[in-house]
This record gives C-alpha cells, sequence and structure tokens, in this order.
C-alpha cells in the first residue's frame, strides 16, 4: 500500500466516484487494480493508483521501443510496407500536418522515434520529449532534438517556443495531472496549432467485450482511462475545440485483449502475435467501420476568443 495513493477525478477534480471494475497488471506485476468512474464527469481513472515517484518500477523495458534498433532495419521495412498496403497511421497524420501547413512538430512520448524519423524525412522541424534514456539517446543519434524527461519537467527549456502540431499517441492516459500538461500544450501552439492525440477508448465496443481483460486499461500504466465524452471534456475544459474524433485501425488491442483472456503469461508468443496481426490488421477497416476500435484518433485546435 505504500506505492498507492487515491486521488480526486483527474479530469473534473470530483472527490465522488464509485468502483467500475477491478483487474489486474496482465503484462508484469500481476497485480490488481480498481478503476473508479467519476459521479461528476463520468470519467474513469485508476483509484487507487500507484504514486508518480513508484510508477517507472511497472514498466519493463519493452514496454519502450528503443528495442527497434539498426539491426532490425529490414524486419522494420517489411512491416512499414506492410502498414503502407493495409493503411497506414502516419500517412494519415502526414496528411493533417499538410492540410494545415504545419512546418514545426513537436512529439511528446515518441519512443523510438519512428514518427519523428518519419516526419524529419518529409521536410519537417521536428522535437521530442521522451522519459525513456535509451530512447532519448537513440533519437538524438538521429540528429533530431530530443528533451529527456516528461512535459512538465521540460517546458522551461522550451522557453517561447511555439509549434504548429503537438502530437501524443498512446501517452495522454499515461499523465497523472491532464488539465496541467493541457495548460502548457496550449501555451507552446501556434494560434492556428493543433494538439493530435491516440487514446484507448474505454467507450468502445471492444472494451465492453473484453471488460477487465481488455488491453486498453493497461493498468497500473494508465492513469485516466477515456472515453469520448471524457477527452471532449478535458479538452474543452483547457481552451481546446474538438475537431475530430474517429475510430484508429489498432489490431494490436484486440490481439492482445485475446492474450491477457486466454493465455496465463498474458503475453502472446511472437511466432503466433505477428501472423495474428496481420490477418487482423487486414480485416480491421472493415470491423472499425462496423464495430470501431479499441483506440480514438483526437484532433483538436485552440480555441479563438
Amino acid at each position: 500500500m505504500d506505492d498507492l495513493e487515491y486521488t480526486c477525478c483527474p479530469v473534473c477534480d470530483s472527490g465522488k466516484y464509485r468502483r467500475f471494475i477491478k483487474s489486474k497488471d496482465f503484462l508484469f506485476s500481476r497485480k490488481e487494480f480498481i478503476i473508479t468512474k467519476c459521479e461528476s464527469c463520468g470519467a474513469l481513472f485508476t483509484n487507487p493508483r500507484v504514486k508518480k515517484n513508484r510508477i517507472s518500477q511497472y514498466y519493463f523495458p519493452e514496454y519502450f521501443r528503443h528495442i527497434c534498433t539498426e539491426q532490425f532495419e529490414n524486419l522494420k521495412k517489411a512491416r512499414f510496407i506492410c502498414s503502407g498496403f493495409f493503411g497506414n497511421h502516419y500517412t494519415r497524420l502526414l496528411q493533417t500536418l499538410r492540410s494545415i501547413k504545419a512546418k514545426k512538430v513537436l512529439e511528446i512520448g515518441p519512443g523510438n522515434g519512428d514518427l519523428l524519423f518519419f516526419l524529419k524525412n518529409r521536410g519537417f522541424e521536428v522535437t521530442g520529449i521522451e522519459i525513456d534514456n535509451n530512447c532519448v539517446n537513440h533519437i538524438r543519434g538521429k540528429n533530431i532534438t530530443c528533451y529527456l524527461g516528461d512535459l512538465e519537467e521540460n517546458a522551461p527549456e522550451l522557453g517561447n517556443e511555439k509549434f504548429d502540431a503537438i502530437i501524443m499517441c498512446q501517452v495522454f492516459e499515461h499523465l497523472y495531472g491532464p488539465n496541467k500538461a493541457l495548460k502548457i500544450i496550449c501555451n507552446l501552439l501556434r494560434e492556428k496549432g493543433i494538439i493530435y492525440l491516440t487514446v484507448p477508448d474505454s467507450g468502445s465496443l471492444e472494451a465492453k467485450l473484453f471488460g477487465k481483460y481488455w488491453r486498453g486499461f493497461d493498468l497500473p500504466r494508465h492513469i485516466v482511462h477515456y472515453d469520448s465524452m471524457a477527452i471532449t471534456a478535458v479538452l474543452e475544459k483547457n481552451n481546446l475545440k474538438v475537431c475530430k474524433i474517429e475510430a484508429q485501425d489498432f489490431p494490436s488491442s484486440f490481439i492482445e485483449s485475446i492474450a491477457f483472456f486466454f493465455l496465463k503469461k498474458g503475453r502472446m508468443p511472437k511466432e503466433l502475435y505477428y501472423p495474428f496481426y496481420y490477418l487482423w490488421k487486414f480485416f480491421s477497416p472493415i470491423h472499425s467501420r462496423l464495430a470501431g476500435t479499441g483506440v480514438m484518433r483526437i484532433i483538436a485546435a485552440k480555441k479563438h476568443n
């Protein structure tokens, strides 16, 4: 219990909540955790949660994407070609950035920096903020500016810099203080800048289907479990207007949820995972249109007074 703390709702600060579901850390510790539902705004959040200064012990090395080093370049190229055939998250993001004539981009939580490299090679001026030291060194080795630590720690370093777009892919749900982070982000955005988020969708059919076994809960690493209403509420509260919310094809969420349900270890062997992954990726565009997915993509812009 020394690792845990009770908290008010991270979205609206209400102290009124009720127990929603009990699940566990299927990937690592196997410990059980509770998710509560705010009675004021309806947001789901882990409560009690692991204290911020102790959460690092729940991240194992493979959780970060720095394992994809040069020795895996051929595999990465093959996966990228397959992704291009089945539909690619990067190209959709690229279209969004070009539509607003973005030039300067900040990614918070870039992992091994694949997206930053992709955008840099297409003419964007890119910067990263990453908490994993190995990932930061890997990104800096590609001559990209990357700050070590979280957004709050590095806000003074960024000073008066302004960005056309700020990207957070599968990161926002990890934040202990989403309102504080969004205030910093707004200060870093140009007047016509956008924030681009991808987060697990706790209101999705996938989440309801798998219940406590849903990969999107990812306890205790995910602090807030957003649905479309909760993510809209927290963005609107911080002077951001939601422009678009849509399902993102994300086959791994569905496949890993199956593994949590059927496998005692919770993790599917790679030899089994990748055939399932690409088979499901083939059908996921149809699936997402008919039933949605477990992940949503959000684009929001600064409000103009």
